[in-house]
């Protein structure tokens, strides 16, 4: 089960990149892999979120509820797959104000099992998850910096 790693820092400021981080029915707008994210209720500190995942490079979409638990005085995003496509999928997502920006920092556990490929695909999923938090920090920064 891959555990993957990312950060980035912004050189905006923390009140301009958490907000776009949080408004993640906007993703789809700057963010490729994603082809939607539609809100299906809210919670005390955050909502469920359904998804819609291209991965391209399997020729797959992947579909699955997330529930994101945000703590606003932290910066903090606790996150997990509450259905779909992903047999584990939870991490957490912090930001941090620095003096040149915005410090994102995401760890994600990911496991999707899929019937009779799924040790080939097993070490593949970590690679993409990467790449696909790498395109999301991509794109936020993008956003914060008014590029796109």
């Amino acid at each position: 089960m891959p555990q993957i790693e990312s950060e980035i820092l912004i050189a905006a400021p923390l009140e301009t990149v958490y907000p776009i981080a949080k408004d993640i029915e906007r993703f789809p707008e700057f963010f490729p892999d994603v082809e939607s994210v539609t809100i299906l209720e809210y919670t005390d500190t955050g909502f469920i979120s359904e998804w819609v995942g291209i991965v391209a490079k399997l020729n797959r979409k992947l579909k699955w509820r997330e529930l994101d638990e945000w703590d606003d005085a932290t910066h903090a995003c606790l996150f997990r797959a509450v259905g779909g496509d992903w047999d584990k999928y939870d991490g957490v997502w912090t930001f941090e104000e620095r003096d040149s920006g915005t410090y994102m920092h995401m760890t994600l556990v990911c496991e999707i099992d899929v019937p009779m490929i799924g040790a080939i695909i097993r070490g593949v999923i970590g690679k993409l998850a990467k790449a696909n938090i790498e395109n999301m920090f991509e794109g936020i920064r993008r956003r914060s910096l008014g590029e796109i």
